[in-house]
């Protein structure tokens, strides 16, 4: 996890047209076709722009790196059943991978977030993140906060500690042969988890 920038919302984007007709990026009273053409194309720009500007193709929670849409989704961060009034907010959406072992639904699915904890764990759209990694690719428990962070979103399990650790080896094997910086930089540029790579390259 690393800290989003956000961006101006798309010129479009406005959350006190939809709050009137529409919840969950779905409308009350209208038909599926209807939602389709009013609403889905405002979704996925909205995603879209997002991704690409904001985050630069990574998961806002995980920093895997997203080639395709279908494998992501906008996510609120603070869930909407606790923050009714942040559910257009676009400050509050991030756009994460959809694994169910990690990220966005690890936190609402699995570990069940409740609202008083989000003052326990890092918001990636606030904070600038503390995060440093062992040489195993585990995210290192210096404090309390970083430490319910990586419990609410799983972010030390062992499909991306593998991911990490790979990366590690791999940035000091390069070190090693005298690759310059640059060249190894350009070389990860697909490659997602751009916190360890930096650590690694600093």
């Amino acid at each position: 996890m690393r800290k989003i920038n956000k961006s101006t919302p798309l010129p479009h984007f406005n959350g006190d047209n939809y709050k009137d007709d529409c919840q969950l990026w779905t409308c009350r009273n209208c038909s599926q076709i209807t939602f389709h053409n009013k609403y889905k194309d405002v979704y996925e720009e909205t995603r879209l722009q997002i991704l690409t500007d904001e985050q630069n193709q990574l998961c806002g929670y995980t920093e895997i790196y997203i080639n395709e849409l279908e494998e992501c989704h906008v996510d609120h961060y603070k869930k909407r059943e606790f923050f009714s009034e942040l559910i257009f907010d676009w400050n509050n959406l991030v756009v994460a991978t959809k694994d169910d072992n990690f990220g966005a639904n690890f936190k609402d699915n699995s570990y069940r977030i409740q609202r008083e904890e989000y003052s326990e764990i890092y918001n990636p759209v606030v904070d600038d993140i503390p995060f440093e990694y062992n040489q195993w690719g585990e995210i290192i428990e210096k404090d309390g906060k970083t430490k319910r962070t990586i419990e609410i979103f799983n972010l030390n399990c062992e499909s991306l500690k593998r991911r990490r650790a790979d990366i590690i080896t791999t940035i000091q094997a390069l070190k090693k042969d005298c690759a310059s910086i640059d060249d190894i930089r350009s070389s990860f540029d697909e490659a997602g988890f751009s916190s360890v790579i930096e650590q690694e390259l600093n």
